[in-house]
Formats: structure tokens, sequence, C-alpha cells
């Protein structure tokens, strides 16, 4: 689901609900990254606003914290669900 940076909370732990949000940063004039967050919030700094932002990576056991200047930031974000792999299918791809 697409929606606005306007639409989603602040400090709100989007990881309780199997989802994560994806912020675009533009990088660089020509160059757009993704970034995975399942929690953000919103810094006011004292000439600019930050975007704290906590990654996303199902692989890794630690999160990782990022602060990125709102104004490189697209008002795009993207919701999408958590896969979900059950031991049971897993299971039964080993086997094959």
């Amino acid at each position: 689901m697409i929606t606005t940076l306007s639409d989603v909370n602040p400090r709100h732990d989007y990881s309780d609900e199997e989802c994560y949000l994806v912020f675009y940063h533009n990088d660089k004039p020509t160059s757009t990254k993704e970034i995975k967050a399942d929690w953000f919030d919103i810094n006011y700094g004292d000439k600019v606003k930050w975007l704290l932002v906590r990654e996303y990576n199902s692989e890794e056991k630690e999160p990782r914290y990022r602060n990125i200047k709102l104004e490189n930031i697209d008002k795009t974000v993207k919701v999408e669900q958590k896969r979900i792999i059950k031991y049971k299918e897993v299971k039964k791809n080993e086997e094959k």
C-alpha cells in the first residue's frame, strides 16, 4: 500500500503489525535508494529536520538506526507486509 509520510505514525512500532515501511531517500539528484524501516521518528535539530529510522533487516539480530535529512526523503511511503515463512513450508522445500 502506498501512502504519504504525513499518513504514517511516528514512534509506532510497525513490526508489531508484521509490516515495515519503505522510505525513498533521494541520495543524489539522479539516485534514489529504498530504506526499509519498521520504526521511525522525526527529530527537530537547530537548522534541519531529521528522519530517524530503525532499519528492517530480517537477517540481522541487532537493529541499525540512521539519521537522514528529512528534506532528502520523498513524501511517498510504501507499507509492506513481512514475509513469514512457516517451518512446515521450509521443511517441504528441503525434502524436494
